[in-house]
């Protein structure tokens, strides 16, 4: 474990070849699921198929169905960068977990809203995993702390610019679709609820330690 210059337990990063992983799986994953056609049809997520044939796996699969090869191309070069980032305090298998977390998350907020009647993609996810590893880079000393505090003002401030509760849905002509803003609003506060969960279960730690050393 390191120590910062404070006396306080620097957080610990992921390895390069952990980091490499991890990537290599997120951009093998979501090919599967964007360019096999047997995996896109039942790997997006379609309202009427969860709520009515009960195809509730559709909520863990939609974060890697893509509609095109652009889409997929976006979220990949956006995870890619993310976990880079987020790496510098995270652990991997942390990593991927939160992104997951996020992304089932952003689905389950997404059956509350009938207007959305079927998604695709891993922005949602993406921006509660930026929020959460932005959080404990301001742990960091020096620049990764900067860093910190950037990227969590970029997720907050676009997602203010957005507002996606005035209109959870917008059609972008760039992309040819409809851009799911309340999905990037339901990931951003999925990544603050998992750092506060994370920061309440670390908390409980000494207790349970000192607890068990009585």
């Amino acid at each position: 474990m390191r120590i910062d210059a404070a006396g306080t337990p620097a957080p610990a990063g992921a390895s390069w070849p952990g980091l490499l992983a991890a990537v290599a799986l997120v951009w093998a994953l979501s090919a599967t699921f964007t360019f096999v056609p047997w995996w896109h049809a039942h790997g997006l997520y379609l309202r009427d198929a969860v709520r009515v044939d009960g195809q509730w796996w559709r909520l863990a699969t939609a974060m890697w169905v893509h509609l095109d090869g652009h889409h997929w191309l976006a979220d990949m070069l956006a995870a890619t960068g993310v976990l880079a980032i987020c790496a510098r305090v995270a652990r991997v298998r942390n990593l991927l977990l939160v992104l997951v977390a996020c992304g089932i998350a952003v689905q389950l907020v997404l059956l509350r809203v009938p207007a959305i009647a079927w998604y695709g993609g891993l922005s949602g996810a993406l921006h509660g995993l930026a929020l959460w590893g932005a959080l404990g880079l301001l742990r960091a000393p020096g620049l990764a702390r900067i860093t910190g505090v950037l990227l969590c003002l970029g997720v907050l401030a676009k997602v203010w610019v957005e507002q996606s509760w005035l209109a959870p849905v917008v059609f972008d002509p760039a992309w040819g679709f409809g851009v799911v803003r309340v999905a990037h609003a339901a990931g951003a506060v999925a990544g603050l609820l998992c750092w506060v969960l994370q920061e309440w279960w670390l908390a409980r730690r000494p207790a349970r330690d000192s607890g068990a050393a009585a």
